[in-house]
């Protein structure tokens, strides 16, 4: 039985490389927050979030490697660091990870979101 899905490896893979090298499963969610780093505030939108970090929409020209903190519901001002950007999106990881209980109460406040983008 195993060899008949062996050649459907590369159909069940995804094909964004970054879903390979993620920890923990993302939630879809539509929040307008902000993030304050360098002691200027900038709107972001967060599309998708984990208890490890998230990634948001911004117009802020945010630097990889900056440490900010990013306002969540019930969190409040989060410490997180930059890991990467690209036309408008940002990623960023938690300097703590956020407790599975805290996550979920801060994700029952924040709406869904349908589609990735």
């Amino acid at each position: 039985m195993g060899s008949l899905f062996a050649n459907l490896d590369h159909v069940m893979r995804s094909r964004d490389p970054a879903a390979e090298e993620r920890r923990a499963r993302r939630d879809l969610v539509d929040l307008v927050s902000h993030a304050t780093a360098r002691g200027r505030t900038h709107s972001v939108r967060v599309i998708n979030v984990s208890p490890l970090g998230l990634m948001c929409r911004t117009e802020a020209d945010l630097l990889i490697g900056e440490k900010l903190t990013i306002w969540l519901p019930l969190l409040k001002d989060t410490p997180a660091e930059v890991r990467w950007t690209e036309n408008g999106r940002a990623g960023m990881e938690f300097l703590n990870p956020i407790p599975a209980k805290n996550y979920d109460a801060m994700l029952a406040l924040i709406p869904p979101r349908q589609t990735e983008w």
